[in-house]
This record gives C-alpha cells, structure tokens and sequence, in this order.
C-alpha cells in the first residue's frame, strides 16, 4: 500500500509541476497579449484625439468664415436698402 501512495503521490507532484509550468507559460502569454493590446490602443486612441482635434480645429475655422461672411451679408443688405431708399427720394 505505501508504494501505491508513493506512485500516487509522485504522479501528483508530476501532474502539479506540469500544470505550473502551463500556468507560467499561459501568464507570459497573457502578459505579452495585454502589452500588445495596450500599445496598439494606445495609439489608435491618440490618432483618434488628434483626428477629433484637427477637425475640431476645423469646425471652428468654418464656423469664424461663415460668421464673417454673415456680417458682410449684413451690411449689404443695409447698404442696399439705403440704395434704395435714396434712389426712391
């Protein structure tokens, strides 16, 4: 009988060293996988908040143009209607 639990106990020790070994293995791979990922995301989300910033930058550019050109409109229309007015005396 004691042999039988020597074997037992031996196949236990092998079975436990063999699966620490995978569990090295899989947390270095895990390890690896997360640098990856948090690399890769990393610049993908700072080429995001660059593309937003440009087009944000953008946005406000067309937005000071049409603003101008709003008040140009404007005084346009007032020089026309005092042409008019004038033209009508």
């Amino acid at each position: 009988m004691d042999d039988k639990v020597k074997e037992l106990l031996v196949k236990i020790l092998e079975n436990q060293t063999e699966t620490n070994s995978q569990l090295k293995e899989l947390t270095s791979r895990v390890q690896k996988i997360e640098t990856k990922v948090e690399n890769d995301l990393a610049y993908k989300i700072k080429a995001l908040f660059d593309a937003r910033e440009m087009q944000n930058d953008k946005s406000n550019t067309m937005i000071e143009a049409l603003e101008r050109i709003e008040t140009k409109i404007e005084i346009l229309q007032m020089e026309t209607a005092h042409v008019r007015k004038v033209k009508r005396l």
